[in-house]
């Protein structure tokens, strides 16, 4: 394995979260599959979190606005 202590109270879910968290920018379907899960909503719901990061760039990144058909 990593060599990685358990976290206090979280086993290895504290490691899995900030994977998961990490590589919210690639596809799903690819995510969940390279950390093993077996579906993308447990991926999502319960190991991609918000983060500070991503949140200032959801603000300030302005997408393309156009006419509704």
């Amino acid at each position: 394995m990593a060599k990685l202590e358990p976290q206090k109270g979280s086993l290895w879910h504290a490691y899995r979260r900030k994977w998961a968290t990490e590589r919210k920018h690639h596809p799903d379907v690819d995510v969940a599959e390279a950390g093993g899960w077996k579906t993308i909503e447990t991926l999502k719901t319960a190991y991609q979190q918000a983060d500070p990061e991503t949140m200032l760039r959801v603000v300030l990144e302005a997408g393309e606005l156009r006419e509704a058909q």
